[in-house]
């Protein structure tokens, strides 16, 4: 279990970079284009604060310059990755309890809010193409089998 989430983590990271890529290589990108892109790096590191029981000090809408998102994005990927690599294979399956941005309290086990992450950002990443795709000569292919082929 542990090296299939390392492996959908490194896609992540893959897939990630490539839309920030695309991002830095339009000449105006829309707003919600980046918008969006800054979502999904917030999110991922106010999912890291839940699982490590850390206060989150980034809001799930932070507004993020493109300049700053690579930076982001591999020191979340750093810190996803030493998470898991420091967990124990039975771990993987614990339940973590934590708490919605408006307080709510939920449990969820692991592989659940890494299967989420893995999709919002997904599903984000379409939303960012489908924005910019006018401007781009040719548009990333972030699938994840064409990152399984490499």
């Amino acid at each position: 279990m542990k090296n299939y989430l390392l492996r959908l983590v490194d896609y992540e990271q893959w897939a990630n970079r490539a839309i920030i890529d695309a991002l830095g290589s339009v000449a105006s990108p829309p707003h919600r284009a980046v918008e969006l892109m800054g979502h999904v790096l917030s999110a991922q590191q106010v999912w890291m604060s839940r699982l490590t029981g850390e206060i989150s000090y980034v809001a799930i809408w932070e507004d993020i310059p493109i300049a700053w998102m690579g930076e982001t994005s591999d020191r979340n990927f750093q810190r996803l990755k030493s998470f898991l690599e420091g967990e124990s294979e039975d771990k993987l399956t614990q339940t973590i309890a934590y708490k919605t941005s408006t307080g709510e309290p939920f449990e969820s086990p692991l592989t659940d809010i890494l299967l989420h992450l893995s999709h919002h950002a997904a599903y984000h990443r379409g939303q960012i193409v489908q924005l910019i795709r006018p401007q781009l000569t040719e548009a990333p292919k972030t699938d994840y089998i064409f990152w399984a082929r490499t």
